[in-house]
């Protein structure tokens, strides 16, 4: 397995991660099986993939807890992404998403804790970014970064922000984030 640093956090992670959305099932994914979910887990593990991304909002927290049952016993062996929801963007609703986040997943800290979307305009993002710098300072999230976001959602963040990572679509076939997005964010 191939590896890379998170920005500049130090932190590993393998070139490709385990996305962890279908584990909630309902009317996106169908019916799942957790067991098969957990052992989808271990078995990615066992295979060098150690990153892991989920988010509050699969599932209502649900993915969260799968990933939590999974990692149990290993959480040395996986580096846990996840996301706060838009309406939990505040600096008191970031704090208290974490909260429930950490306790879902099992663990005192979350390596990558991410912004799901970008906030409406009247959040003060900057205030949100502080909210966040608190939660590394408290060992509760190692690092933090944002989801979704456009070059126009990323100017309302500090010049001098913490955030390591932008996670967008990006494929073969959905090149788009070239054109404005990667350079954006190098």
């Amino acid at each position: 397995m191939e590896y890379r640093e998170l920005g500049r956090t130090g932190i590993r992670v393998s070139s490709v991660a385990l996305g962890c959305w279908g584990f909630a099932g309902g009317s996106m994914w169908g019916d799942q099986d957790e067991g098969v979910s957990v052992r989808a887990v271990r078995s990615a593990l066992d295979s060098g993939m150690n990153f892991l991304d989920t988010a509050e909002a699969y599932g209502d927290g649900y993915s969260e807890e799968i990933v939590g049952k999974a990692v149990a016993g290993r959480r040395a062996d996986a580096v846990i992404a996840t996301k706060a929801s838009t309406g939990n963007c505040t600096p008191a609703g970031v704090a208290g998403a974490c909260e429930k986040s950490l306790r879902r997943l099992g663990t005192d800290y979350i390596d990558l804790y991410q912004l799901h979307w970008p906030s409406a305009p009247d959040v003060d993002v900057e205030e949100t970014e502080g909210a966040l710098e608190r939660l590394v300072s408290e060992g509760k999230i190692r690092s933090y970064g944002v989801c979704n976001y456009g070059t126009r959602d990323m100017s309302r963040l500090k010049s001098e922000s913490g955030i390591v990572s932008n996670q967008v679509a990006y494929s073969i076939l959905f090149r788009a984030v070239e054109h404005e997005i990667v350079p954006s964010c190098r």
